[in-house]
């Protein structure tokens, strides 16, 4: 379907692949309008501390360092890394430019979406397929709400790019909430701790039990480590639900990882269970927590056997989900593992299956051994979208960007979702031969 410029069309989400497709879409002559509940990338900031493991020439478009250098800025070299906050700093200035001036539409929070005067059920036919083309004529209705009042507002198109960040997963077993864990979700560090800052008291001296095995739960680990040196009466419990691979180690490494700083984390994490104030568990599960005398008690279970950890706090990294409660009334299909639009979801998980990657715990997982196949593993985390069909999402005009397109995935990078930009305004527009971004972003 091709979309007129004077359509209206809705970006929620003001993180940085909401606010480049804002952008690009401004630029194109799109009457685009982004909402965000907070202010623009408020989640990023809250991992702020942290240094990002892909450089400054994946996480920014040609686009958006063009106009930004256009307005006299000076722009960090291409091979070099940034901290959340200096990526947060360059996404504000992104939302500053003259095409997004009176488009970006802050503590603005979107309530609900759907059709206006058409339900989920409306428009299947007996195969109980979808009906794009007649769902297509309706306009979206978008419930709004800021601190003054609540409204509705109607588009023609809408973009969902509002991440993953606030919908950590559980660390129950098998994924639910454990025996007490709903109760003490407050007092769970689901989101990464500041631990070398603000949150260093809290740590230091301290015993934590961290549970997972990503890129958060190694960064969480390291830093604790640091603390240990600092205070050797500092403590550390790592559990993970999987068995450890044959090298018996946690984290698979892979020759010539195309970030060297992942590469560092990972290994530096894979060290760490040979240190003597470290506990490493794998095989073993969360089966309940409760609080005692201000610590917490842990009830594990540890490879069928049980066994009660007391701590002082928990650092739940066990990934996060795509939360559709804002599409729950449209007809958007998603991939039964993942929670991912179908589509892609299922190109995702055909892409892993051939390279061995779990979605999860991403090189935790590996099993293959031959080298070609392991070739295609390193290529899973530059994985291009050069199909614009795999964002449909069996809802019409209905599009889901960045990092909340993987659902449980845990493959996504930006300069995917710069991909997904770029292809997204290619069905909305309805000329394929779009892109803003020329031949610098293949």
């Amino acid at each position: 379907m091709s979309n007129q410029p004077s359509q209206r069309i809705a970006i929620i989400g003001g993180g940085p692949i909401g606010v480049e497709a804002a952008l690009y879409g401004a630029i194109a002559g799109f009457d685009v309008h982004l909402f965000e509940r907070g202010e623009v990338a408020d989640n990023v900031r809250r991992w702020g501390f942290v240094q990002v493991f892909t450089e400054w020439g994946r996480n920014r478009s040609p686009l958006a360092a063009r106009l930004l250098r256009e307005q006299g800025e000076i722009l960090p070299p291409g091979e070099e890394y940034s901290s959340g906050d200096e990526l947060a700093a360059y996404v504000q200035k992104l939302s500053l430019l003259p095409p997004l001036r009176g488009r970006i539409h802050t503590q603005t929070e979107a309530i609900s979406l759907t059709l206006e005067r058409c339900l989920k059920s409306d428009f299947l036919d007996s195969d109980g397929l979808y009906g794009l083309a007649q769902r297509a004529d309706f306009s979206f209705r978008l419930h709004l709400k800021n601190e003054q009042r609540e409204w509705i507002e109607h588009f023609e198109v809408v973009l969902d790019a509002t991440g993953v960040y606030h919908a950590p997963n559980y660390m129950g077993s098998g994924g639910v909430p454990c025996l007490g864990e709903r109760q003490l979700a407050a007092q769970i560090d689901y989101a990464l701790p500041d631990i070398s800052g603000r949150e260093r008291h809290r740590f230091s001296g301290k015993h934590t039990l961290v549970v997972g095995s990503g890129h958060s739960a190694a960064s969480t680990l390291l830093a604790i480590a640091d603390l240990i040196e600092e205070n050797p009466d500092t403590r550390l419990t790592w559990i993970v639900r999987r068995n450890v691979p044959l090298h018996g180690a946690p984290y698979t490494l892979l020759e010539n990882d195309t970030s060297t700083t992942r590469a560092r984390l990972h290994k530096a994490a894979n060290a760490l269970i040979a240190h003597p104030n470290v506990t490493f568990l794998p095989r073993t599960v969360v089966q309940e927590i409760a609080q005692e005398n201000g610590a917490f008690k842990v009830l594990l279970d540890c490879n069928d056997e049980r066994k009660i950890v007391s701590c002082d706090n928990i650092a739940a990294h066990t990934g996060f989900r795509a939360d559709d409660a804002l599409w729950r009334e449209l007809q958007v299909a998603v991939h039964p593992a993942t929670g991912a639009p179908l589509k892609l979801g299922v190109e995702l998980n055909a892409h892993n299956a051939r390279s061995g990657i779990g979605l999860s715990t991403g090189y935790a997982e590996q099993q293959v051994q031959d080298e070609e196949v392991k070739q295609q593993a390193r290529d899973r985390w530059s994985y291009l979208i050069n199909d614009p069909a795999l964002l449909q999402t069996g809802e019409a005009n209905f599009y889901v960007l960045g990092i909340k397109s993987y659902g449980r995935d845990a493959g996504f990078l930006m300069h995917n979702g710069f991909r997904q930009v770029r292809d997204v305004w290619k069905l909305i527009s309805g000329n394929e031969t779009l892109n803003l971004y020329g031949d610098e972003l293949k």
